[in-house]
């Protein structure tokens, strides 16, 4: 038999490599599929989708049993693979939106960069979603090449998720592609998922002279689905596709197919476009094992299939677990993954390791011979000991999660914290509702909830979790009474070298380490938005109070501000301005007692809508306002703090609207609940002085008779002004000395 010259030639290179350095430094593929739930593949017992390939290296390598992701969404899991922190650690707990500022800061270290260091051909492929895009108006731009990838092809340019999986890879009336790609390699009909497979082998292909790693990101089989047709029309003919679960699909009106979902691309269950894509990626999967063992690097190729989260329960179930993409559940969490390393890993095992994908970062260092640096905080552990041994497990005492929203997840998903320790898990709704345990090992579709049953169990769980948040810095953002945020209209996170220049500041601020920080003054001192101009809005920040005896935000219109809210170290409060066009008189509106400590993050939500604003921390730590002067388009927007230190972050506003119906009528009851909850207590000389002013804005407002007695001392005023202005005078002086 002839042997190819590129084989002959990578052999020859191996030896080279392993007669310089003693031992061939491992190459690593991550193949990450997007929304592929557990129990998809055939080596998980999927009996409709077939996978060939990957049962292949299943049995090949180690199939494990309880892998995690990070979070039940997409963003967070791929920044908590890269970094090998949690996502309540970095800031992305949440899938970025389009015109998102909080992309994956530049100042992390990523396992491609610290390869890169050590010599490693670094490469992505696909999807990246780690960033806003310029073409939806984010101010910058993260791109996988700012992380340590010498090579990136096939990543987004505007959002995904689209369907639009054929070349030109334009959705509908769009004036651009959404990818990168500029032409064709497959033909008119070029298929995205082929096009990722092929661009990755000619990865492979191109550095098979050096250690190389590689990060096949695809973005199959997130919907909206779109198969390759002649694939779903194989699956069709295996089985009768299930209802669909919904009522139009765009996709279908395009091709002309007519209303409805003839296509069955939201078919719930036996989904073909499913089916379909999944199939797309286990081909990759086999065509990359052919082309390892045609340059014969197979047996130093550390290869890796995952998912970043669980499938979503519109178009797949995910049983036996239980939800789905977006939910704390098992089928939200818990992921298939495949690894085979033929010289270190045993082949055709299962591993039943809880591990979670932040120990990626770890294990893949330690593989390639590497460290985590003395100065790296980390969340992940090592688990290549466990690799090489099933019968091995790293020291972890628990797994943990962080999961804030502002309001339930289209697919299903509440707003939660999550703790797995040993076969004990708590699903800790942070809104409202029960706390929920499930005994994994007995009922791993956690369908009997034991918290009645183990109070103790239960308190303790909660406590770990709670040190744990505090321990990574997760903010917990109150959400919204009123209102549901919409659009980002403006974000500012301060990661070095990204931060915006529509906040403008002088010497007395400074952005550094992520941070803003106020320094030491000697006045009060603002920042302010430029060209800032919104109406009803939700504005959320976080903050240390330091040294500050009074922080504001501030917001107005016609050049000046209308509405105030105070921080101050034991309460807040908002107050309304005067408007002499009006008139308005200053208003000390509702407060709440709150004894902050100087070095801790808080987060402080303020809702505006029509002629109100809500400022909270929580659900219960709430001020109230309602007051004409609030009623307007905001063009002013300004934080300013007194003469003392203090520190801010993740500074956010978001168009926002009313709640409708049933949601609006409880977030109201909720506020009515919260009101005066948390009285602040003053001295009577205080209080009068409150009052006083209060009063007087009060009944102007509300009594004709107390108006034109207001008016009748002005106009006597402006006449006393006339005829006495020495007299006016010399009194100004004298009370002066």
């Amino acid at each position: 038999m002839k042997i190819p010259v590129y084989l002959i030639y990578s052999l020859l290179v191996l030896g080279a490599s392993v007669f310089a350095t003693g031992e061939p430094k491992p190459n690593i593929i991550f193949v990450l599929a997007d929304d592929l739930g557990w129990s998809e593949p055939g080596c998980y017992g999927n009996t409709y989708n077939e996978t060939p390939h990957l049962d292949q290296l299943a049995t090949e390598g180690m199939r494990f049993t309880q892998a995690y992701a990070a979070a039940p969404v997409c963003s967070p899991y791929r920044a908590a693979f890269l970094t090998g922190k949690h996502p309540a650690r970095i800031g992305i707990t949440d899938y970025l939106r389009p015109n998102s500022a909080n992309g994956l800061a530049r100042s992390h270290r990523t396992i491609a960069g610290r390869l890169k260091e050590a010599g490693y051909a670094t490469g992505m492929v696909g999807k990246w979603h780690l960033t806003g895009y310029g073409h939806h108006g984010a101010e910058f731009e993260v791109r996988p090449g700012d992380h340590g990838f010498d090579w990136n092809v096939g990543s987004e340019v505007k959002g995904v998720g689209n369907g639009a999986n054929f070349w030109p890879y334009i959705f509908r009336d769009q004036p651009i592609p959404w990818l990168d790609l500029p032409e064709s390699r497959l033909g008119e009909s070029e298929y995205l998922t082929d096009r990722l497979n092929e661009e990755a082998l000619d990865f492979i292909s191109l550095n098979r002279d050096r250690p190389f790693f590689l990060y096949l990101s695809h973005f199959a089989p997130h919907s909206i689905l779109n198969g390759r047709p002649d694939l779903v029309e194989k699956y069709k003919k295996k089985h009768l596709p299930g209802k669909s679960s919904r009522e139009n699909c765009y996709i279908c009106e395009d091709a002309g197919l007519g209303k409805g979902d003839p296509g069955h691309h939201w078919a719930s269950e036996h989904n073909p476009h499913l089916a379909a894509m999944i199939e797309s990626v286990d081909d990759g999967i086999g065509k990359i094992s052919r082309r390892l063992d045609q340059l014969g690097i197979a047996g130093n190729t550390i290869l890796i299939f995952t998912s970043d989260n669980g499938g979503e329960t519109n178009v797949t179930s995910n049983a036996p677990l239980r939800g789905g993409k977006s939910q704390l559940y098992e089928g939200g969490v818990r992921v298939p993954l495949v690894v085979r390393w033929p010289d270190r890993v045993p082949a055709n095992t299962v591993s039943d390791l809880v591990t979670q994908n932040v120990d990626f970062y770890p294990t893949l260092l330690e593989a390639a011979g590497l460290s985590v640096e003395p100065d790296e905080t980390i969340d992940g552990v090592s688990t290549l000991k466990s690799w090489e041994d099933p019968a091995t497990s790293p020291d972890r005492e628990f797994l943990a999660w962080h999961y804030p929203l502002d309001r339930p997840h289209f697919l299903g998903g509440i707003s939660a914290g999550a703790i797995r320790s040993g076969n004990w898990k708590l699903i800790e709704p942070f809104d409202s509702g029960t706390d929920e345990l499930f005994s994994i090992a007995d009922d791993p579709s956690e369908s009997t909830n034991l918290a009645s049953e183990k109070p103790k169990v239960v308190a303790k769980l909660k406590q770990q979790l709670q040190s744990w948040r505090e321990s990574v810095g997760a903010r917990m953002p109150s959400p919204p009474f009123l209102t549901d945020s919409r659009n980002l209209y403006f974000g500012d996170h301060f990661h070095p070298g990204m931060t915006s220049e529509r906040f403008w500041y002088t010497k007395d601020w400074i952005a550094e380490d992520g941070i803003l920080k106020r320094l030491p003054g000697k006045e009060n001192t603002r920042i302010f938005l430029r060209e800032a101009e919104y109406k009803d809005a939700v504005i959320r920040f976080d903050f240390q109070i330091n040294e500050a005896k009074d922080i504001r935000l501030m917001t107005g219109s016609g050049g000046g501000y209308n509405a105030v809210i105070h921080i101050r170290p034991d309460h807040f409060f908002i107050q309304t301005a005067i408007d002499r066009s009006v008139p308005y008189f200053s208003y000390r509106h509702g407060e709440c007692a709150y004894d902050f400590d100087p070095v801790k993050w808080y987060t402080m939500t303020v809702e505006f809508l029509g002629d109100e604003v809500v400022a909270h921390l929580d659900r219960d730590h709430v001020a109230h306002a309602k007051h004409p002067i609030v009623d307007r388009t905001r063009q002013y927007l300004a934080i300013q703090v007194d003469e003392h230190p203090a520190a801010f972050d993740n500074f956010e506003v978001f168009t926002a609207a009313a709640k409708n119906g049933e949601v609006a009528e409880s977030g109201r009851k909720q506020l009515a609940s919260a009101i005066g909850k948390f009285p602040v207590k003053r001295t009577l000389e205080e209080e009068f002085k409150i009052e006083k002013g209060n009063a007087h804005e009060r009944l102007y407002q509300s009594d004709e008779s107390y108006r034109a007695l207001v008016r009748r001392i002005e106009e006597l005023d402006a006449r006393k002004k006339i005829s006495f202005p020495k007299r006016i005078v010399l009194i100004r002086n004298s009370a002066k000395r």
